[in-house]
């Protein structure tokens, strides 16, 4: 997205919040009160970001703002066993490398090559060996993220899980191998608190967003999709009312609610479209991030919109020297927030 259409974007936002703040004339949105959180996020920060699709758009918004971020190591991941399963693999890792790291056992074949049930299907690979070499580096360099003690966004996709009948295993993916090898269930609220909490509870000082992605699985069926979300939900607000450092942010509401117009929606009609999900990323920097830090932002945002954009004669000394401008505004701004 260029700088004239973040810009844009940003017109969008205010725009939505004009509308909805009018008094006594008609309001156009649903607006979705968002307290900021009491500790915020700065650009020192690390921030781990892990589950669905959703925690791919959101975390990848924040890293080409040079946020230091890490998305989703084992790829997406859609309900919270498998989020678990990532989470204790990378805490585990730090206590017993050799225990945790993936093994030949782990390895299937798929149409698209070699992967395990951990991981998503990108991030299979052609041969065994090389799958097993990335993952095990993947969660060397993921695990030493992890331990910095910074934060920790989930987004949760679906409550429905699959499970290997031979392994007993709930799989993060099923990798298009025959359905009939796999028992499909939906855990209940406290199930996915169980599954979380651990994680949560073992690190009073690292502060965890926890989001229910709003992409609907429609493969399921509109009323349990419903009934996933549902439990989803019921499941965060559980940890958030048992834990300080376990905070909700309501992207799932934003979009059903404050954007509910198919305008905001993907081809497929389920993804959020890129205005949607950079208008929540807008309000997630208003819901996380610190006061001291919003210069830090826009300084990012201007140095992004000069790294994106395309010389089109690179031979003339005009482009010779924005390309000397906008290397000496990236160094400066990394000299900031690192």
């Amino acid at each position: 997205m260029t700088l004239g259409t973040w810009n844009l974007t940003t017109r969008f936002a205010k725009s939505i919040r004009e509308l909805s703040d009018t008094k006594g004339q008609m309001k156009l949105t649903t607006p979705v009160d968002i307290k900021p959180l009491e500790k915020r996020l700065t650009y020192k920060d690390s921030i781990l970001f892990v589950g669905s699709c959703f925690a791919d758009e959101i975390g990848r918004r924040c890293l080409e703002r040079y946020f230091d971020v890490q998305v989703n190591p084992f790829g997406v991941l859609f309900n919270p066993c498998s989020v678990a399963d990532c989470l204790g693999l990378l805490e585990g890792y730090g206590i017993n490398a050799e225990q945790c790291s993936f093994i030949p056992e782990d390895v299937i074949e798929t149409s698209g090559g070699f992967c395990s049930f951990h991981h998503h299907g990108s991030m299979a690979r052609p041969t065994a060996q090389e799958f097993l070499d990335n993952a095990n580096q993947v969660l060397a360099d993921a695990s030493g993220f992890y331990y910095r003690e910074g934060w920790v966004v989930v987004t949760l996709g679906t409550a429905f899980i699959y499970t290997d009948k031979e392994s007993g295993m709930v799989v993060s993916n099923c990798h298009k191998l025959p359905a009939d090898r796999f028992e499909r269930t939906m855990i209940d609220a406290d199930q996915v608190y169980d599954a979380l909490s651990q994680y949560v509870a073992a690190r009073p000082e690292r502060q965890w967003v926890f989001t229910v992605s709003p992409v609907r699985h429609l493969a399921d069926g509109l009323h349990a999709n419903t009934l996933s979300k549902a439990t989803l939900h019921l499941g965060i607000e559980k940890l958030v009312n048992r834990y300080s450092n376990a905070h909700y942010f309501p992207a799932y509401e934003i979009l059903l609610d404050e954007l509910r117009d198919y305008r905001f929606y993907a081809d497929d009609m389920m993804h959020p479209s890129a205005q949607a999900a950079d208008y929540i990323f807008e309000r997630f920097m208003d819901f996380a991030l610190a006061d001291s830090d919003r210069p830090l932002l826009s300084e990012a945002e201007k140095v992004r919109g000069m790294m994106q954009h395309r010389i089109l004669n690179p031979g003339t000394p005009q482009s010779a020297q924005f390309e000397v401008q906008r290397n000496q505004a990236l160094e400066s701004l990394l000299s900031k927030i690192r």
